[in-house]
């Protein structure tokens, strides 16, 4: 159809100067003037200019037709990148606040544990206070005691009486002489603070879900959400 419409007696031979093509060597895929025919193309599928032309148009159309394909592709594939790359700054806005959320919650938790490990420590200083004290007060009312009945022994060996040394002095001694009881020193131990660490396996830590192996499944999916 295009062919009619050509005019193909005016196409210049490339290889011989003023000849004019004449046909079209299907073998070499090429235009051919007299000359080429007598010196090379001699023998070979010749076919009118007219023909060579539809059959170079045809695959000018053809190669039209993968290229048009090609640039469907890569337009769907640019499309692609521009929705993994909002999808991308989406999980970047939701990983970053959901790494504040995290820290605001930690730091609360913290605050929390910090309050509670104030009062235990609180509690159990006071217990062994109050244990210290208690044992205080008695080894007070034991050495008062002591002191007292040393206080009587001494009057009674100064006085030079020797009639309360003789009858009885001795036995009011020995029954002052008693073995002290000292009470023993109770501890629950030395009471320590641990600290622990703040590691990734408590904060939390960035990975790759295992199932973003479909980058195109997991856009479509994320859209229809």
């Amino acid at each position: 159809m295009y062919a009619l419409e050509m005019d193909f007696t005016n196409i210049k031979c490339q290889d011989h100067t003023g000849q004019n093509c004449c046909l079209f060597c299907e073998s070499c895929d090429q235009l051919v003037c007299p000359l080429c025919i007598s010196k090379t193309h001699n023998g070979h599928g010749l076919i009118e200019i007219s023909e060579g032309y539809e059959i170079k148009l045809d695959r000018l159309k053809q190669a039209k037709v993968k290229i048009q394909s090609n640039l469907q592709k890569l337009n769907k594939h640019s499309v692609m990148i521009e929705d993994q790359l909002r999808y991308d700054i989406d999980l970047y806005r939701d990983n970053k606040k959901n790494v504040q959320a995290q820290n605001i919650a930690l730091k609360k938790a913290v605050d929390q544990l910090t309050e509670k490990m104030d009062k235990k420590v609180e509690e159990l200083y006071t217990g062994e206070k109050k244990s210290h004290e208690r044992a205080q007060t008695k080894a007070n009312e034991l050495k008062k005691k002591s002191e007292d009945q040393m206080s009587m022994l001494e009057d009674i060996i100064t006085a030079k009486d020797a009639a309360k040394i003789f009858t009885g002095g001795e036995k009011f001694a020995q029954s002052l002489i008693e073995k002290v009881q000292i009470p023993f020193l109770i501890s629950k131990g030395e009471l320590l603070f641990y600290p622990g660490k703040i590691t990734e396996e408590v904060f939390g830590k960035i990975g790759l879900r295992k199932d973003c192996v479909d980058i195109e499944r997991l856009i479509t999916r994320t859209k229809v959400k």
